[in-house]
């Protein structure tokens, strides 16, 4: 599986680094392959010269951008790695890929449904969350008001601190004919 790293932002000097776009902390050490490309079925392989952090953004040097020129060809296609190069070594880290599949359960321990996606939004990042026997789905967005925050990595569920009923009016409006 593949994770999207951000975008190739504007040229950064003269040898061919770039500004990763859509990213708020470095890239991570441990990733030494990317793809970059409009889609990531047609990506191009590339290795990771390297990697840094200026002003307040991260940056890549890799071998397929040798110079200005050809870094800022890249410019705004996205970047992917294989989710095993990313390593997540505090238990209580979790990386977003690893909630789908995961049985989410009410405050009253009532299965809920599994989550099936993790969208970001804007305001938020959301668990998709499907419901089998209603032929539904809903977004749930991922902070304390609706979430138990306590999962770890590993763990097989989800535990909501709020009622099954609390989304059955979305259910209800999503309800697949």
């Amino acid at each position: 599986m593949f994770l999207k790293l951000g975008i190739v932002g504007r040229a950064l000097g003269l040898q061919g680094s770039f500004y990763v776009s859509g990213r708020d902390e470095p890239i991570p050490e441990t990733i030494k392959t990317i793809k970059i490309g409009p889609r990531l079925e047609i990506a191009r392989d590339a290795e990771i010269i390297s990697v840094g952090w200026q002003k307040g953004r991260a940056t890549i040097k890799c071998n397929i951008a040798h110079d200005r020129t050809t870094a800022e060809l890249l410019t705004g296609m996205s970047i992917w790695t294989s989710d095993a190069q990313v390593k997540v070594e505090n238990e209580k880290e979790f990386l977003l890929l690893d909630l789908i599949g995961r049985t989410v359960f009410d405050s009253d321990g009532v299965k809920f449904g599994v989550v099936e996606d993790v969208v970001r939004m804007p305001a938020s990042t959301n668990i998709v969350v499907v419901n089998g026997d209603l032929s539904a789905d809903v977004d749930i967005p991922i902070i304390s008001d609706y979430v138990d925050m306590r999962f770890k990595r590993g763990e097989p569920a989800i535990h909501l601190v709020v009622p099954l009923s609390t989304f059955e009016e979305i259910w209800n409006s999503r309800k697949k004919k």
